[in-house]
């Protein structure tokens, strides 16, 4: 059997190697697909399948969240940790966790870092182990401990250069003296898959990290805290789950708050938190079908380019029939061809994923916080790819070789020649009119990704970015008082605005357009509307946003008299005006804001028109600008009206940094368009994916009918030679080739216009700006499928036109 199989791959590869064009075109058609679909598998493995790497015995791990009424996944108080902590020891060892911005200083200027806040038994419930030194332990996480830190593997490298000195000495971090213990395992990255924190602080150490810091720790309604959980042995997840919930429903009625009931939600602890995971997965699975489109697409051409070939082989196959092979010897020696196509085009696609891989650690998002796709090949996704090469041999190999061994002529067909007519393949009619259906729902797809980007950069956000610049000015990690807040924030405003080239600058504690960041600070109160139901999201603004984004105000933007102690003002958006009085007159009225225990009366003294603020999807919403000088934050984010370039911008804003406190680090630059870009992410990723697969479809779909309507005038050559000879036109024959290639691709595009209604109702409901009555995206689609299609049956059409009769007569 061993031997037989030897042969069979022996003479297979010499057939393949007869024909290099045809096996080139198939193996890179068919590896295009596989690579695209094994990249696409490792980051969505890496991010919602596999476990969390550097960690030990990952299955026994799991993320916590609360819930509200049973729905929700939210985070906890540091006193609610507490207990969940110290009651639940005998099914769960809890731990705690939360990010936290860092300005961290080692023997060079500040720089930014991504840090995170721990438990204690953080380290010890995830069982990563010590590179160099120690790792944090319920010591370092009680009241009065000296303040310490753990480094990971990366950062001790890019920050110690990887010295052994470096442990036990201390380090300065937002302004603080913390000593470096350790360094964890270099294996170990975090638990957030595209997230890379550098340093790892007890939780009981927030207050040397962050101004405020101190309430956290006390009051259980500051929820910044994620908690995951590892199980105890012998305990099931829903026992925990169980156990859990009834602590929390305890705590809900022992500190009784609003809207809480104490739930508990448990899912398994993986690379993307539990929040994030729907709406990724559900994008996941969009590209999961376009790249499954266009690898069947590959499937179908290579399956009708083996029959085009299987046909022109019957006579040598027939041979075989007569010298006595069996029909399932004929057919393993086809599938072995088939076999050898798929494994050369997996190992080329595990190849070009594991480039795509690379090139996505590469992309520099402008994200505040830094993010680190670290995707990887591994076990599963070299399963995935083998799973994905043996189901496309299966798929372009089986059916032509079913075809081919089981409709060979007999002996003395083989021997006498060919028929007069050719057989037309019913078979490679129906594989083209599939290629050509599923090209048209490739194109479709990509032309609405494309024009809901389109869509989406045309819609007017109510502010002018171009020739805006961001840099984020976290004085958050400083823990400055807030009179030195604010001193700093109008000194770098009075500099930047000073610096060449700058016409603008203002501070806001939101981007426009980032759809990661919210504010809200409580609603207003006008009688007869119902409490909480004017409840608008807010941004705090200095001096100069309303002209540093062009926009223009009904009334007055905020002034250097807007101080804290003064009358307090805001600016309220056109939909917030008619909410408060049904006229929109609302200028210099005052209405009382905030919560129940802390009222205050604001006075309108602007409107702005109705804009986008946190994505481009969302409708004429409420909106509250209040001034950052009355309402002091330390986070917030430098917004320059410049001609000046990112790159060019940074070196004068880095100096005037350093001349204002030498202790505060540079943000990255990044242009606004770059940021609002980040709201139209999943189109542009869609739209180009789609728009390179479609292309890929669109040449794989006219080779393919190409190659039919080839094998159709070659088959027919003595047919077409006698008509020729006996008084046809070559226009005759010419007409009758194209109609048969216009019968096949006519009925393509019908059924590929059928499924691409079906498509464009799902991609409709996902992505913003798309729509499902977009004509021109099935216009274009349709145009040049049927001018490749054309141009494909067109070129054969004409050899068969000029077929000379008595050449094709001697050859028979």
């Amino acid at each position: 059997m061993f031997a037989i199989l030897i042969q069979d791959i022996r003479h297979a590869a010499r057939q393949l190697l007869r024909q290099p064009g045809m096996t080139v075109f198939a193996v890179l058609s068919l590896a295009i697909g596989i690579g695209a679909s094994t990249a696409l598998f490792s980051a969505v493995n890496t991010v919602l399948l596999a476990p969390v790497r550097g960690v030990g015995t990952a299955h026994e791990l799991v993320e916590l969240g609360s819930t509200r009424h049973g729905e929700g996944f939210n985070t906890f108080s540091y006193p609610d940790y507490s207990d969940y902590a110290a009651r639940a020891k005998d099914v769960a060892n809890v731990f705690a966790y939360a990010l936290e911005p860092l300005n961290v200083s080692v023997a060079t200027e500040p720089q930014r870092a991504l840090g995170m806040v721990v438990s204690g038994n953080y380290f010890d419930a995830l069982q990563v182990s010590a590179y160099r030194g120690r790792l944090l332990n319920a010591n370092d996480d009680h009241a009065g401990a000296p303040p310490v830190a753990v480094v990971t593997y990366a950062a001790w490298r890019k920050y110690f250069d990887a010295s052994d000195a470096a442990i036990g000495k201390p380090v300065s971090i937002n302004g603080h003296a913390f000593t470096l213990i350790g360094v964890a395992a270099p294996e170990f990255s975090g638990t957030i898959a595209v997230l890379a924190p550098a340093f790892y602080v007890p939780v009981t150490q927030r207050p040397l990290l962050k101004s405020g810091a101190p309430r956290m720790l006390d009051q259980r309604t500051s929820r910044s805290l994620s908690l995951g959980a590892r199980l105890a042995p012998g305990a099931t997840t829903a026992v925990a789950q169980s156990q859990l919930s009834a602590i929390g429903a305890q705590l809900a009625s022992e500190y009784p708050r609003p809207r809480m009931d104490g739930g508990i939600r448990m899912v398994p602890l993986r690379g993307m938190p539990q929040e994030f995971r729907g709406a990724l997965i559900a994008f996941s699975g969009l590209l999961f079908a376009l790249i499954s489109l266009v690898l069947l697409v590959a499937c179908v051409n290579v399956a009708s380019m083996l029959l085009a070939r299987g046909e022109s082989r019957r006579h040598e196959i027939a041979m075989r029939f007569v010298l006595g092979a069996s029909r399932a010897r004929v057919m393993s020696q086809l599938l072995a061809e088939s076999v050898l196509l798929a494994l050369a085009a997996g190992a080329i696609g595990v190849l070009i994923g594991d480039w795509c891989c690379h090139a996505l650690t590469r992309v520099d998002l402008p994200t505040p916080i830094p993010v680190s796709m670290q995707v990887s090949i591994n076990g599963s996704v070299l399963l995935f790819a083998l799973g994905c090469t043996a189901i496309t041999a299966l798929a372009f190999g089986l059916l032509p070789a079913l075809r081919v061994s089981n409709r060979a002529p007999g002996a003395s067909q083989a021997l006498a020649g060919r028929q007069i007519v050719g057989h037309r393949s019913r078979l490679g009619g129906a594989l083209v009119v599939a290629q050509i259906a599923l090209t048209m729902l490739l194109l479709v797809c990509g032309g609405l990704f494309l024009r809901a980007l389109q869509r989406g950069s045309a819609i007017d956000s109510g502010f002018d970015p171009q020739q805006i610049l961001t840099a984020d000015f976290n004085l958050d990690p400083s823990g400055y008082p807030e009179p030195r807040q604010l001193q700093l924030q109008e000194s770098l405003l009075d500099r930047v605005r000073a610096l060449p080239g700058v016409e603008h600058a203002a501070l806001a504690a939101v981007i426009p357009l980032d759809a990661s960041q919210r504010m809200n600070f409580g609603s207003f109160q006008v009688a007869g509307i119902p409490e909480d139901a004017l409840s608008p999201d807010a941004n705090l603004v200095s001096p100069g946003y309303f002209e540093t984004l062009d926009i223009t105000l009904r009334g007055r933007g905020f002034n250097a008299r807007d101080v804290k102690g003064g009358a307090e003002v805001c600016v309220v958006n056109a939909t917030l005006a008619h909410r408060l009085a049904p006229d929109g007159d609302v200028l210099n009225r005052s209405f009382s804001f905030g919560s129940d225990k802390d009222l205050r009366t604001l006075t309108v003294v602007g409107i702005a028109p109705d804009g986008k603020y946190t994505s481009f999807n969302q409708e004429n919403e409420p909106f509250l600008f209040l001034p950052l000088t009355q309402s002091p934050h330390a986070e917030t984010s430098l917004i320059v009206k410049t001609a000046l370039p990112a790159n060019a911008f940074a070196g004068p804003l880095r100096g005037e940094l350093r001349a204002l406190d030498a202790s505060l680090p540079a943000g990255q630059v990044h242009p606004l368009t770059d940021v609002i870009a980040l709201s139209l992410l999943p189109q542009r990723i869609a739209g180009m994916t789609s728009l390179a697969l479609g292309a890929i479809g669109l040449l794989l779909a006219g080779i393919g009918l190409y190659g039919l309507i080839a094998m159709h005038v070659v088959s027919r050559t003595r047919e077409f030679g006698v008509r020729l000879a006996l008084g046809a036109s070559p226009q005759r024959i010419l007409s009758e080739v194209l109609r048969r290639g216009a019968l096949l691709s006519g009925m393509g595009l019908a059924i590929g216009a059928v499924l691409s209604l079906g498509a464009a109702a799902l991609v409709s409901s996902l992505l913003f700006g798309a729509n499902v009555g977009d004509a021109i995206a099935f216009l274009v689609a349709g145009a040049l499928l049927a001018a490749i299609a054309l141009l494909a049956c067109w070129l054969p059409a004409r050899r068969a036109a000029a077929v000379d009769p008595v050449v094709a007569l001697r050859n028979e």
